[in-house]
């Protein structure tokens, strides 16, 4: 299993000091972030894109990524998500084709939609053309990313005509990921285009998460696809100290912190904040022995074979995210290397 740092450059007040850093220090320790993760051996750095926000600072993550790739030379650079349903696709592939070439070959892009109502209002989008919207952009930038010239007429944006897209992936092959899981859609979507997928397991608990795992099995089976390319990742809100006790009084307050503050949808209810539900549910807390396991019991349910790892919530210290991310590179990531996805072991069966 790679297991990967990611990051919505969220920027709060530490409930405890007051400190609050500026937007441009926090951007900064993301930066910095990304480079201390390639040295703790993690696979990936990913951001997330949030637009119109109060906390978070990342609504184009490929202009942060090219600055990580400058300082980085073999960690992949992800977003999670991007929000191609958002966006002009033509945009997306041209902006993210660049930050391949910068990182030379590291891009991994994960394709998904906002959750939030904002960016449909103020760029004069229907929530309810969502779906349409992600399938569609999403296939024209593999079109792009895949051919040489591309003429294409769609719903959304005006038709192409023999456009020559530069400049170009150094991959050979598209490097997407889709996001979702919630919904079957986007489950079918990525296995159509036989894709990997991200699932949305931040929300949910693990044991609600698993039929959508399944599901993506099943049709990938169903499909003839090669079973082994069949790969889908996870991501969790996880904190890590020498001790559980540690852990628990160190984060609960931060995570506290993260779930007040936290943009939800018009029309949902905010959910009470339970620490202790959170941390026995899809929130992973604890010693290094305590995440390897819970990680491995995800793992038992899910046969994922990417696992998303987003520390910095809440305010919490650059020093404080940093102690933990040693924590992870030094004592959990050699620990579930081992694990691989539920399609290749099948496959090697």
């Amino acid at each position: 299993m790679d297991i990967g740092a990611m990051t919505f450059g969220t920027l709060l007040t530490d409930p405890y000091t007051g400190a609050r850093v500026t937007q441009r220090e926090r951007l900064s320790e993301v930066v910095e972030g990304a480079v201390l993760a390639e040295q703790l051996g993690f696979a990936w750095y990913a951001l997330g894109e949030h637009h119109f926000g109060e906390r978070d600072l990342i609504p184009s993550p490929q202009v942060v990524l090219g600055a990580i790739a400058e300082r980085t030379t073999s960690i992949k650079v992800g977003t999670a998500t991007t929000l191609v349903a958002n966006r002009d696709p033509v945009l997306v592939a041209e902006d993210y084709a660049t930050l391949d070439l910068l990182s030379d070959g590291r891009l991994q892009l994960i394709a998904g939609a906002s959750f939030y109502e904002a960016p449909y209002e103020v760029f004069g989008q229907d929530p309810a053309s969502k779906p349409a919207r992600k399938r569609e952009n999403l296939e024209l930038i593999l079109r792009l990313w895949s051919e040489d010239r591309v003429s294409w007429e769609g719903q959304f944006r005006p038709p192409l005509r023999d456009v020559h897209l530069q400049p170009r992936l150094v991959q050979t092959e598209p490097p997407v990921w889709v996001s979702g899981g919630a919904k079957p859609d986007s489950i079918h979507l990525a296995v159509d285009l036989g894709l990997p997928m991200v699932m949305g397991t931040v929300a949910r608990s693990p044991e609600v998460n698993a039929p959508m795992f399944a599901l993506y099995r099943e049709l990938w089976a169903q499909s003839g696809r090669p079973p082994q390319a069949a790969r889908t990742g996870a991501a969790s809100h996880v904190f890590v100290a020498e001790t559980s006790q540690q852990a628990r009084a160190q984060w609960r307050e931060y995570l506290a912190n993260y779930f007040r503050d936290a943009t939800i949808p018009k029309d949902a209810t905010r959910p009470e904040f339970d620490f202790d539900a959170l941390i026995a549910g899809q929130a992973i807390c604890g010693s290094p022995a305590e995440v390897v396991d819970k990680i491995g019991r995800m793992h038992e349910l899910w046969g994922h074979d990417l696992h998303l790892l987003t520390i910095d919530l809440g305010g919490i210290p650059a020093r404080t995210v940093a102690k933990a991310m040693e924590l992870v590179g030094s004592e959990v990531i050699p620990q579930v290397a081992g694990l691989g996805s539920a399609a290749r072991v099948a496959a090697d069966a």
